[in-house]
């Protein structure tokens, strides 16, 4: 079974989401049916994978995707594509609960409870700023009122701990990740750049045109007489995604952005500045830094090349036979 890179800890995946709930709060309620659902979902050797667990992973994957979901025709076919990933994910922690079990892991009950607190406390905060009770702003957000949140959280920690155990002990030489940083670059190369957006359609008129071209030019100039970027984005930008953090974005040459954008990201060397016109309008650009050397990314590298190797062997121990995976019919009927 194919598992998503895990990219955050599990602590910081609660905070991104409660920090959005008045968003998440109102996609969840859209688009959330229940009908029949079976009491497990899945079996795992002598464990299971219960409706609660399975509901956890959803709702985060579906608070995750669902802003996305404009860009997609295919409507249908990215609700099951949640929840074949949900799915996917609860039978990892359990195959991993297990493992750990078997091989004497542990973590200290003082260090969960630790990260437990942390994520209560925002619960906590965050229920009483949406003036709803802790329940229902768990089942709201998470699925599962706060008490069964509890126990899938601590599990779901205990899994983290042990798959960073398994990824940090596997050994790598140099020939190798040389060779998987060959074979994988559009995965890692990428340009650190900021901007600032002035907005104007294509199809504007010349005068206006040339009115966004000469305000961009005027902050242009401010930004080579060395005035702070972040606080001129903050003033000028009209990317609201990226104008309160200072205008910066992780920029890859794999289609995400624009490639007037992408283009001057990667021809350009540290410290330079530009404009850009794309169909959005005109971007003030200055390019902090740009990482496409093995040696700026070997770290990043050992580390996808591990979690890769990591992620190869438990889909082989879920599918030959050493672990007995039977998903339940009715799983997905929401």
């Amino acid at each position: 079974m194919k598992n998503d890179k895990e990219k955050k800890k599990l602590t910081t995946d609660m905070k991104i989401f409660i920090a959005v709930v008045s968003v998440i709060v109102v996609i969840i309620a859209v688009a959330i049916v229940y009908l029949a659902m079976p009491k497990d979902v899945a079996k795992v050797n002598n464990g299971r994978v219960t409706a609660d667990e399975f509901k956890f992973y959803y709702y985060q994957n579906l608070a995750y995707f669902l802003p996305l979901s404009g860009q997609i025709a295919d409507q249908e076919a990215l609700i099951n594509y949640v929840k074949q990933l949900s799915l996917t994910q609860a039978v990892e922690t359990e195959y991993l609960l297990q493992e750990a079990q078997k091989n004497g892991f542990t973590v200290d009950n003082s260090e969960i409870n630790e990260q437990w607190k942390t994520t209560e406390d925002n619960i906590v905060k965050s229920a009483k700023e949406n003036n709803v009770s802790v329940n229902e702003f768990c089942k709201k957000v998470f699925g599962i009122g706060l008490n069964k949140f509890k126990t899938i959280f601590k599990d779901g920690y205990i899994a983290q701990k042990y798959r960073e155990q398994i990824i940090n002990g596997i050994t790598a030489d140099e020939a190798d990740l040389k060779a998987y940083y060959e074979e994988n670059k559009e995965l890692f190369d990428y340009a650190s750049v900021r901007h600032i957006l002035i907005k104007c359609e294509r199809e504007a008129e010349e005068s206006v045109a040339d009115e966004k071209r000469k305000k961009a030019q005027e902050i242009l100039e401010r930004v080579n007489n060395g005035e702070d970027f972040a606080e001129l984005a903050k003033e000028f930008s009209e990317d609201d995604g990226s104008k309160d953090t200072g205008g910066i974005y992780q920029v890859r040459q794999n289609g995400q952005f624009v490639p007037e954008f992408e283009d001057w990201a990667f021809s350009h060397n540290p410290g330079d500045t530009g404009i850009v016109r794309s169909d959005y309008g005109f971007h003030v650009m200055k390019l902090d830094d740009i990482y496409n050397t093995y040696e700026s990314q070997v770290e990043s590298i050992a580390l996808e090349y591990k979690t890769n190797k990591y992620q190869t062997a438990m889909n082989e121990a879920l599918t030959n036979g050493e672990y007995n995976v039977e998903i339940k019919e009715g799983y997905d009927e929401f």
